[in-house]
């Protein structure tokens, strides 16, 4: 079902790539323009457009537009208010607020027409958490059999207490990394919603549990007599690590969605977050590699910390490489 979520996405993307249609729009006030779609009829008509202040940082963007639908007849007119993070939906057209003019009397406006697309990557996005959320719960997953060992192996009421100090200092560590990355106020208005906080701190949550695996790679190697349990707290928290980057980069999709009209736009942050996850992805797929080449039971958990160690590396580069480096639409965080 992962997989088939996976695909389905996939599958919206190319229906949006091929068939959609997007671009950028500028309006001035008492102006008619017509939307450069071949087979649209729309014109659009901006009649307002105000800052919201927070003492002296604007806060929100508000557009006032008028809807000329010219392939109805009669002649159908429509009004409606447009603002940052809340996207104006006419039909299949969603409209975002993208710039404005300095004497703030004109706007650019994001457009998109994807009749099909973003329902079909919205159902594959909807399915692929409900999928890693029943994973979980499968008994015959490899995750439930490496607990089942750990708790087998030790099952006195300390390990369940070096769980329990595990998971506490994990939230501490993701909280701390939320608090430090968070823009402070005041905030640019793209960041006004209530998904900045929910975003930020999936993807920390990931990445404090991603550094704890590269932990347990460096006590694995260096240790021998460590080496099996490290590698079996690895792969405990290799799943929810995975899942929640994963969440964290299809929350700031939908959150891209609602802002500029796109969910996904090869910005440097969001493209390495992506390698990233598919690099620990590939992770989960070693047990089948050692199937096929038939690894000695050591030398595979040698493999693992080791793959554990360089993958981190591509979390040091997602988190501090690309803000300093590359730049883009995250160079804040």
């Amino acid at each position: 079902m992962l997989h088939i979520a996976l695909t389905i996405i996939l599958v919206g993307a190319c229906v949006t790539h091929f068939f959609g249609e997007q671009g950028d729009i500028h309006l001035r006030m008492d102006k008619a323009v017509s939307l450069p779609i071949n087979h649209s009829n729309l014109s659009l008509f901006l009649w307002d457009f105000q800052i919201v202040y927070d003492g002296e940082n604007p806060v929100d963007y508000i557009s006032e537009l008028r809807l000329l639908d010219r392939s109805k007849q009669p002649l159908v007119i429509d009004e409606g208010t447009l603002r940052m993070n809340k996207p104006l939906k006419y039909h299949y057209y969603r409209f975002c607020q993208s710039d404005y003019d300095s004497d703030e009397r004109g706007v650019v406006l994001s457009y998109n027409y994807d009749p099909w697309g973003i329902g079909i990557t919205y159902t594959g996005y909807a399915l692929l958490l409900v999928t890693m959320i029943a994973f979980f719960f499968q008994k015959q997953s490899r995750f439930r059999a490496v607990l089942h060992s750990l708790s087998s192996r030790y099952p006195s009421r300390w390990t369940y207490i070096g769980f329990g100090v595990l998971a506490i200092l994990i939230i501490v560590l993701a909280i701390v990394m939320t608090h430090v990355v968070t823009p402070k106020p005041p905030l640019q208005p793209v960041l006004q919603t209530p998904l900045l906080g929910i975003h930020v701190s999936v993807i920390m949550l990931s990445y404090t549990l991603f550094a704890i695996i590269a932990v347990l790679g460096i006590v694995g190697l260096c240790a021998k007599k460590l080496s099996i349990i490290s590698y079996q707290l690895s792969i405990v928290l290799l799943y929810p690590a995975l899942f929640c980057l994963t969440a964290g980069i299809f929350i700031g999709a939908i959150w891209a969605n609602m802002s500029w009209g796109r969910y996904w736009g090869w910005d440097p942050k969001e493209t390495w977050a992506l390698i990233t996850m598919l690099v620990y992805a590939l992770l989960l797929h070693l047990p089948w590699l050692e199937s096929k080449v038939q690894i000695s039971n050591l030398r595979y958990k040698i493999c693992h910390h080791i793959c554990c160690i360089v993958a981190f590396l591509f979390v040091l580069f997602t988190y501090f490489g690309v803000s300093y480096l590359l730049g883009g639409l995250h160079s804040y965080a």
